[in-house]
C-alpha cells in the first residue's frame, strides 16, 4: 500500500477528470458501435476474409504439432493466429502477415519448439504461402533475433543486416524490407504474449513462477522504439505503417509506461483484493494512468465501468469509445487476463448500456448484460439473480 501511495504522490493524481457532456440522440443510442470490417471478420471466424488461403494454412498449422505445444498464455497456435490476425488488422503487406501466422514455424534464436523441419518442409510450405513468405520464415527462425532487436533498439532505424546462421555459421543478410517485415512482426509477437511474467524473467527473477499475477507487460517501452525505428527506414510508406503508437511517431518512456501499469494494478486489484466500491479517486488514478500511457485501452475502460455505476453515461461513453479506438488499433488487449475477443465485445456492451444510460448494480442484472445492440436483447436487464 505504501508503494502506490507514494507512487500517487509522484505522478501527482487527485486532479479531478472533466470531460465535455455530449447528449446521445435517439437514433444513436441504439447505433452498434462499429468496428473495422477486418475485426468483425476475426470475431466470426471468417478468417478467409483476411486471405484467400487462410482455411489451408490453418488447416496445415492444425495438422503440425503447433496446438499442442505450450506458448505463454495458450498455445502455439493460438499465438500464431494471434499474430496473423494483428498483422492483418494493421493492413500490413500479405507476405508480412504471413510470415507472422508462421514466425516460429521451424524454430528459432529465442525458441526451441518447432512446428516444420527446416531441412524437410521448405517447399511445402513455400507452396502453400508463396516463396517470399517463406523466404521471410526461414530468415526469421535462422538470424539472431536479439542481434536485430539490438540493432534497431540502438540506432532507432531498420537497416540491412548481416547474420550468421544460427545452424550453420553460413552468412545470411537481411534486406532493409526483410529487416522492416521481421521488426513489425516482433512488435506483434512480442504484444500478443507479453504479461508481467516475462517482465520479471527480464528483471532478473529467472524462478518467477508462471503465470504469476498476470499483470500488463512492460515490453511497450521498448517496443515504441521499434516502431519509431520502422518508421525511420522508409520502407514502408506512412499509410501502411502500423497505426501504433501514434503512427510510429512516439517513444514511450519506461518509467511512465511503469507508473500507468501499476496505477492500473492498484485499481483492480487494491490491498491484493478486487475493488468494491470504486469512485472518483480511482477515476482519477486510471486518467493519470492513461496520460502517462495513451497506448492502451484497459484504463480508458475500467474507468467507463466506474462512471457507468454512478450514472455518469456521456463521461462513460467517451471513455468507452476512446478505448474501443485504441483496441481496435492493436487488435489485441494489454491486459492479458481476458482474450481480445471479451475485450472488445465487453467494451462495444459499455458503450451500448452508456447510450441507453442504463447499468445493473445488482448479480442479476451484470449477469444479464451482454448485447451490443436493441436487436440481441429478448426483455430487460434482471433485477435479481432469476428475472
Amino acid at each position: 500500500m505504501i508503494r502506490y501511495r507514494m507512487l500517487l504522490r509522484q505522478i501527482g493524481v487527485g486532479n479531478r477528470w472533466m470531460s465535455a457532456q455530449h447528449q446521445v440522440s435517439p437514433e444513436n443510442a441504439t447505433r452498434v458501435a462499429e468496428i473495422p470490417s477486418k475485426l468483425e471478420a476475426i470475431l466470426r471466424s471468417d478468417y478467409d476474409a483476411l486471405d484467400s488461403k487462410a482455411s489451408h494454412m490453418l488447416k496445415l498449422l492444425h495438422a503440425s504439432t503447433a496446438p499442442v505445444i505450450w506458448h505463454k498464455h495458450g498455445s502455439f497456435l493460438d499465438h500464431l493466429r494471434d499474430v496473423w490476425f494483428m498483422l492483418c488488422a494493421w493492413d500490413q503487406p500479405q507476405s508480412w502477415c504471413r510470415l507472422g501466422l508462421f514466425h516460429s514455424a521451424y524454430s528459432n534464436s529465442f525458441v526451441s519448439m518447432k512446428a516444420f523441419d527446416i531441412n524437410t518442409d521448405r517447399d511445402r510450405l513455400a507452396e502453400l504461402i508463396g516463396a517470399d513468405a517463406e523466404n521471410l520464415v526461414y530468415k526469421f527462425c535462422v538470424i539472431n533475433r536479439q542481434q536485430l532487436e539490438d540493432s534497431v533498439e540502438t540506432n532507432l532505424k531498420v537497416q540491412a543486416l548481416d547474420f550468421k546462421h544460427i545452424h550453420t555459421g553460413e552468412n545470411v543478410q537481411l534486406s532493409n524490407e526483410e529487416a522492416a517485415a521481421c521488426i513489425t512482426e516482433t512488435i506483434a509477437d512480442q504484444m500478443d504474449q507479453s504479461f508481467s511474467w516475462q517482465s520479471d524473467l527480464e528483471d532478473g527473477f529467472g524462478r518467477a513462477l508462471w503465470p504469476g499475477p498476470f499483470e500488463p507487460t512492460l515490453r511497450m517501452a521498448k517496443l515504441s522504439r521499434f516502431a519509431y525505428g520502422l518508421r525511420q527506414s522508409g520502407v514502408l510508406p506512412q499509410h501502411l505503417l502500423p497505426p501504433v503508437f501514434n503512427k510510429c511517431t512516439t517513444i514511450m518512456d519506461p518509467q511512465d509506461e511503469k507508473n500507468a501499469r501499476d496505477l492500473y494494478v492498484h485499481v483492480i486489484f487494491k490491498d491484493g483484493h478486487t475493488l468494491q466500491a470504486p469512485g472518483q479517486n480511482e477515476i482519477d488514478m486510471l486518467t493519470k494512468a492513461s496520460t502517462l500511457n495513451p497506448f492502451i485501452a484497459e484504463p480508458h475502460l475500467t474507468r467507463a465501468q466506474i462512471l457507468l455505476q454512478m450514472a455518469r453515461y456521456d463521461e462513460a461513453r467517451i471513455a468507452a469509445q476512446t478505448g474501443l479506438d485504441i483496441l481496435c488499433q492493436w487488435a489485441t488487449p494489454w491486459d492479458k487476463r481476458m482474450p481480445f475477443h471479451a475485450w472488445l465485445n465487453w467494451t462495444r456492451c459499455l458503450i451500448f448500456q452508456a447510450n441507453l444510460q442504463e447499468w445493473p448494480n445488482t448479480h442479476g442484472g451484470l449477469e444479464s448484460l451482454g448485447a451490443i445492440d436493441p436487436s440481441q436483447r429478448s426483455r430487460g436487464l434482471n433485477t435479481s439473480r432469476m428475472l
